[in-house]
């Protein structure tokens, strides 16, 4: 149990605080009067300004909720390779996935860790290798953090 508590730490993403909304103003530029001068044959020539106008801009909006995205994480212990589209179907629907390949042989292992792999790369995710046995198959917006061992102390 210990295990899964790490990977639900690791996965579980910040509560975000809400916020004041903020808009900036938009400027609007004024272009320049042109000036007109007269050209050498006579007819008026128009003066551009040196300056340039300035485009109006958007205003910048920023949206904060209170609500905390819901990450499900699914362990499986598949014992043949039929198993894998339940766990594609659940990668697709932006569930993770532990797979624990303990119980199915080498060649099933690797059907169905290249598989889910396509998935993943399909998706935008992420696999990591947990152990010998597990991985973990996440999709887009999920994000994997390795933890860094602490530097000895002299």
């Amino acid at each position: 149990m210990e295990l899964l508590e790490k990977f639900k730490d690791l996965l579980m993403p910040e509560v975000i605080e809400e916020e004041e909304y903020e808009e900036e103003e938009t400027a609007v530029a004024v272009a320049a009067p042109v000036r007109m001068s007269r050209a050498v044959n006579g007819g008026p020539a128009p003066v551009f300004p040196s300056a340039p106008i300035a485009q109006p801009s958007r205003p910048k909006l920023t949206v904060h909720t209170t609500e905390t995205a819901e990450l499900a994480v699914d362990i499986y212990v598949p014992s043949a390779f039929d198993q894998v589209q339940r766990i594609a179907d659940d990668l697709m629907a932006r569930k993770a996935a532990i797979v624990n390949y303990e119980r199915i042989e080498a060649s099933e292992q690797r059907r169905i860790s290249d598989f889910l792999n396509g998935v993943c790369y399909m998706l935008d995710g992420e696999a990591r290798r947990i152990s010998d046995n597990m991985a973990l198959y996440v999709p887009n917006g999920v994000n994997v953090a390795t933890a860094k061992p602490k530097p000895a102390k002299a």
